[in-house]
């Protein structure tokens, strides 16, 4: 059956091919046949067998709804096509369908390259093809419909090789650490037509260049130091602008474990300068407070604060320990009592009545009562 969307079918010389076109069966419109875009008239099949070269046979069945074609003596295959309108409309029906000789089948081929150059190892293949009758090769889907023909590994090369050297694994570096060398074992082998290895003496592979034996080596596994990511600017500033960081330093080898062989005259530096914004600090002092005493031998004392030059935030005293600190306090009024000295409390009447004035803490308050009760004895 034709297909408007195409179909392909096989078909063997002899065969009875009869397509039909997808028309309802009330289909009364005429039908025209294309084989390869050669319109189709029919042709009745002769009583007698045909001979070749003669045109292609066919007829017309069921008002030209099904093709029927000769298929014994001429060459079918192509494209078959119908087109009529449908029924009531003025649209077109196309359909098609590609019919296959099934003269295309499987044939052997070339043999594939042997696996091997010599001794019993070596194995070849034949190819199997999908081909033409004319014997083209087309592509194996179109003989997908036949059963393949089997082919097996045949030997090949089936003789001695010659002779060659043959080398082992490498050893092990002599040194564990720092540069060696290491060696493998060298022999002169053939392999017979049989599949047997024999090893000959080195005279019957001296025509081949002999590979080398030994080769320096380099172990990777000395202790060496390693050094941790420096940590940050801290600890005691040495200077306005500078104070120290710090790293470990291990020594250790390649594979991670702990040693102590390393050279200590290698060894990095584990503490270094740098540069902090902490330590741009200075002392500041505020202003003297009021002297303890009027007259007389007193004391007075300021505040100093610890400030950062620029942003004038007050810290720790701790952050300007490495500064020579101002004096927080100092003696003052060390003048001896004259007429200017002056009681500084009510009570003065009160304490020289009382005479208490040889006490410290009453002569300088009441220095001015204390006074003149001096003057008068």
């Amino acid at each position: 059956m034709a297909s408007r969307r195409g179909t392909s079918v096989f078909i063997k010389p002899g065969d009875i091919l009869r397509i039909g076109c997808p028309v309802l069966p009330d289909h009364k419109l005429p039908v025209r046949w294309d084989h390869n875009n050669q319109t189709l008239k029919e042709v009745p099949r002769p009583a007698q067998s045909q001979g070749p070269g003669l045109g292609l046979q066919y007829r017309m069945l069921v008002g030209g709804r099904v093709l029927e074609v000769n298929s014994l003596h001429v060459k079918f295959s192509g494209r078959y096509q119908c087109q009529t309108f449908i029924n009531s409309t003025k649209q077109m029906l196309y359909a098609w369908i590609y019919i296959h000789s099934e003269d295309i089948g499987w044939r052997f081929g070339d043999w594939t390259t042997c696996s091997a150059s010599c001794g019993n190892r070596g194995t070849w293949l034949r190819r199997i093809q999908c081909v033409t009758p004319n014997g083209k090769e087309v592509q194996p889907t179109m003989c997908h419909h036949i059963p393949k023909p089997i082919t097996s590994l045949v030997p090949c090369n089936r003789h001695d090789c010659t002779p060659r050297w043959l080398v082992s694994e490498w050893s092990k570096c002599s040194a564990s650490c720092g540069s060696g060398w290491k060696q493998r074992q060298i022999t002169c082998q053939q392999q017979d037509a049989r599949g047997a290895v024999r090893t000959l003496s080195a005279a019957a592979c001296e025509r081949m260049t002999r590979p080398t034996g030994t080769e320096p080596c380099t172990a990777n596994n000395c202790p060496t130091w390693i050094t941790s990511p420096w940590g940050k600017c801290s600890g005691r500033c040495l200077g306005p602008t500078t104070t120290v960081q710090k790293r470990s330093v291990i020594c250790q080898h390649a594979n991670g474990s702990l040693f102590t062989g390393c050279d200590p005259r290698d060894r990095p530096v584990s503490v270094r300068n740098c540069s902090s914004d902490l330590c741009d600090v200075q002392w500041h002092p505020g202003a003297w407070r009021a002297c303890t005493v009027v007259c007389g031998s007193g004391f007075q004392s300021r505040r100093v604060d610890c400030v950062h030059r620029r942003s004038s935030k007050v810290l720790a005293d701790q952050h300007c320990a490495w500064l020579q600190r101002p004096s927080t306090w100092q003696h003052c009024n060390t003048s001896t009592f004259g007429s200017e000295c002056q009681d500084t409390t009510q009570y003065c009447s009160v304490v020289k009545s009382l005479k208490l004035c040889f006490l410290d803490m009453y002569k300088h308050r009441c220095c001015g009562s204390c006074s003149q009760d001096a003057d008068s004895t």
